[in-house]
């Protein structure tokens, strides 16, 4: 009989228990999780995650672009069990908060929702795998090693990036389950498994619909239920496309390929969107010991507005950049539209109901931010993950002076950053007339990495304590110093980053037309 390995309940998902249990809550603990302490770590199924969903503080996944698609999904699993997967807005609303005040999942209802898909959580020896396509035992001519499946392994020609192991080495179930969700949401664009289905047979695959980009997620501290309440878009941020609003799991016929539905609801948004297909193969073992991975998408997914991205009125929504300071872009996410002078930016739908929460929930409601800096083929940079102090509570529909002065924060470090920047430009083409720009941008790039990590630090102090004068100016001159003294071996040298340093410590003053006219 062949193994199955059930998401359902086979553990898998990495979580953190709650350090501040209560003696009863300690108690519920041993009864749902035998041995799991207060603050430890405790890998768990989908249904014990929502039955112990309260005495856990948070998810404790290794990888970034996992956790993301995670995240969604288990937001899509919130919708059902928590009842806020329809209805208007404000009986949703009403819902959201009768689930708040109750702390706690119904494991009933949970029960009940597992059993109606029973056998469509299993990983392997199901009609219906989970998120797999079974037709492509037959689709697909022979299976790519696990490193295939791993995206932090090194695959084929594609170079190391991550991790050594080698390609052969298989891949425990629960890792498996977790690179199946990485690839349904980042697969590269570009060449995979050959796949004949119909009359279609292709090798070319489009790029996944979170590939290079950052997400945002509601984030409690310390609560994991409240954070995956917090997760589940507002009705007005569905998608109102006709049709039945189903995840791949409930659903009994399998997605027609070559002509990828829209989405027609929260669940369908959060679980059917993918340009792959994946098959896995069950080793002997708790171990996945090959896969099959193809084009899932013929043609460009339907479009749909993610909930989790910050949209721009041109460009589509913000992609990932490793060096960029996630803070930089945080009054994006308390103003409904930050403009700008070349796109404007659009909060996440998820933070639109952020405002109708009660104060104590807001004083601990952070962001968790997870974003993979990629192109939309096969090149990987960095993926990257953090985690804000609370700063939901000044969204600008319930503290629109607290966002606008964090906004005017973010803008002045914005100014100061881009100041630094013109000034060791000017500094280092003053002494190295003809060189390539390539070493200047090196050369100003590392200064500016300095300023963005000692600047976060400064940002938050001043929005802890308002009446704190942000000294964004002195970081940027000690960042400047520290850059400069590699042009200060000669006299010309030395003057050009003097004439610059004092454009810097003493910029202009900006003036108005009629001003400047007078």
């Amino acid at each position: 009989m062949q193994r199955v390995h059930s998401v359902a309940e086979d553990p898998w998902i990495d979580t953190r228990v709650r350090d501040d249990l209560s003696p009863s809550e300690r108690e519920e603990l041993q009864g749902l999780l035998p041995g799991a302490l207060p603050g430890g770590r405790v890998a768990v199924g989908l249904r014990t995650l929502f039955h112990c969903a309260h005495l856990l503080a948070d998810l404790d996944v290794a990888h970034p672009p996992v956790e993301s698609v995670v995240r969604r999904l288990l937001a899509a699993f919130t919708a059902r069990v928590g009842g806020l997967d329809s209805g208007r807005t404000d009986d949703w609303l009403d819902v959201r908060e009768e689930l708040l005040v109750a702390g706690r999942f119904d494991a009933a209802v949970v029960d009940a929702y597992v059993e109606r898909y029973a056998g469509r959580w299993n990983v392997y020896g199901s009609v219906h795998p989970f998120l797999q396509d079974p037709r492509l035992a037959t689709e697909c001519s022979q299976d790519a090693p696990p490193a295939r499946l791993a995206m932090d392994r090194p695959s084929g020609n594609n170079p190391v990036w991550s991790s050594t192991v080698g390609q052969y080495a298989p891949v425990a179930d629960a890792a498996a389950v977790q690179w199946l969700l990485a690839w349904r949401g980042f697969g590269p664009a570009g060449m995979a498994a050959v796949r004949s289905h119909g009359t279609s047979s292709s090798k070319s695959c489009k790029a996944g619909p979170y590939r290079a980009l950052i997400s945002y997620f509601p984030h409690a501290a310390e609560r994991l239920f409240t954070t995956l309440v917090l997760s589940v878009p507002a009705p007005a941020a569905w998608p109102t496309n006709p049709g039945a609003d189903r995840a791949p799991w409930e659903c009994d016929a399998l997605p027609d390929p070559r002509s990828p539905a829209a989405p027609c609801g929260p669940v369908s948004l959060l679980t059917a969107r993918t340009t792959h297909a994946v098959l896995l193969t069950a080793g002997e073992r708790e171990e996945t010991v090959g896969c099959r991975i193809t084009w899932g998408a013929a043609a460009d997914l339907p479009a749909a507005v993610d909930p989790y991205v910050i949209e721009r009125d041109a460009g589509g929504p913000l992609r990932a950049a490793w060096d960029r300071s996630v803070w930089r872009d945080l009054d994006a996410l308390l103003l409904k539209q930050r403009p700008g002078s070349k796109t404007t930016l659009r909060r996440p739908t998820v933070f639109d109901t952020v405002a109708e929460l009660p104060a104590e929930i807001t004083a601990r409601l952070g962001v968790r931010v997870l974003a993979w800096d990629q192109d939309r083929q096969d090149r990987n940079n960095h993926w990257y993950a953090a985690t804000t102090p609370p700063l939901l509570a000044h969204v600008e529909e319930r503290d629109p002076n607290g966002a606008a002065a964090i906004a005017a924060l973010r803008a002045q470090a914005e100014a100061t950053g881009a100041e630094l920047g013109r000034a060791l430009s000017s500094a280092w083409h003053a002494v190295n007339t003809g060189r390539r720009s390539q070493e200047r941008e090196g050369f100003v790039g590392a200064a500016l990495v300095q300023f963005w990590q000692e600047a976060e630090e400064e940002f938050w102090d001043v929005v802890a304590d308002t009446t704190r004068t942000p000294a964004f100016r002195p970081l940027a001159l000690a960042c400047f110093d520290t850059a400069a003294r590699r042009l200060k071996h000669t006299v010309h040298g030395q003057e050009a980053a003097a004439k610059a340093r004092v454009r810097l410590a003493h910029p202009p003053v900006p003036t108005s037309r009629a001003t400047a006219a007078a």
